[in-house]
């Protein structure tokens, strides 16, 4: 109950004070909370100790920033609450949209990305120029939580699957050439998910994502949407082609294509892991270890 009152003000604040005020604010917020939330500070400056090779000043520094970048995106997504197709499209700087559409052969688009820069906004964005969309969300025990945030979402025109239908319903939206997107970087049981190489290391993914694209014959594209400057609520979509040729062995399959969109967001990521939400320990030994 106390978080969807606290979402609803907070929509109604971000719209009143302007950016130049809340972003120093919510940045300075999210530094207090990297040095409050031991446990989220060291997790953190763990998964960036692998994006730069073991420096552990860097990795502290991209952490910290990392928290401020966050409460930063917390501000743009209650803002979204009450935005305009008008308002995404001026906030996004992009102009291969044309490209998108090249890879709509029928069997939709598998968007794959992670927590970083803005990605509610990237998916909005595709929706402002005629792209069907579908997004993953959690379910809440509140259902006005519930009504709220799925509410912003469908309002700009975005379809919602719920998470604990996520495997039909993104086969069904793929199939019906819609553009699915995801998020991946969401640590998996090794039983449970599937294992490649990310950083150098070992973590364990979701394999719904590729195997839904294999079954429906999609193309995946992986993508990142960076906030263009610390001060400028734009973004500026990073998207690549992620390169695979299936064997038909289904499980082979499933593990090389997600190893390909792996690799393929590690070059995005590197180059500001700052803007990567990473706080819990999403490689497999960092996790056993805590």
């Amino acid at each position: 109950m106390a978080l969807y009152w606290i979402i609803r003000f907070a929509s109604v604040l971000a719209r009143i004070v302007p950016l130049r005020v809340s972003y120093p604010l919510a940045r300075a917020g999210g530094t207090i909370a990297y040095y409050l939330w031991r446990g989220g500070r060291r997790r953190s400056i763990g998964n960036m100790l692998h994006v730069v090779d073991g420096d552990t000043r860097l990795a502290r520094r991209h952490a910290r920033r990392s928290f401020g970048n966050y409460a930063v995106y917390l501000v743009d997504f209650v803002r979204l609450v009450h935005a305009t197709p008008t308002e995404v499209a001026s906030r996004v700087d992009f102009d291969e949209w044309g490209l998108i559409e090249r890879h709509r052969d029928g069997n939709g688009i598998l968007f794959v990305t992670v927590h970083f820069g803005n990605w509610d906004l990237g998916a909005a964005a595709l929706t402002t120029h005629g792209f069907p969309v579908t997004t993953i969300a959690d379910s809440f025990s509140d259902p006005r939580l519930n009504a709220l945030v799925i509410g912003s979402r469908e309002h700009l025109g975005l379809k919602v699957i719920s998470a604990q239908r996520i495997g039909s319903g993104i086969l069904r939206a793929l199939r019906a050439n819609d553009i699915v997107a995801v998020l991946i970087d969401i640590p998996q049981p090794p039983e449970r998910g599937v294992e490649v190489e990310f950083f150098g290391a070992t973590v364990s993914v979701p394999d719904g994502p590729a195997r839904m694209a294999l079954h429906a014959g999609s193309q995946v594209l992986a993508a990142t949407l960076p906030r263009t400057t610390p001060r400028s609520d734009h973004i500026a979509p990073e998207i690549a082609d992620v390169s695979f040729e299936p064997t038909g062995d289904r499980d082979r399959d499933v593990r090389a294509l997600t190893q390909a969109t792996l690799s393929t967001l590690e070059r995005l990521i590197r180059r500001d892991p700052s803007q990567w939400y990473i706080f819990r320990s999403l490689w497999v030994a960092d996790a056993v270890q805590r």
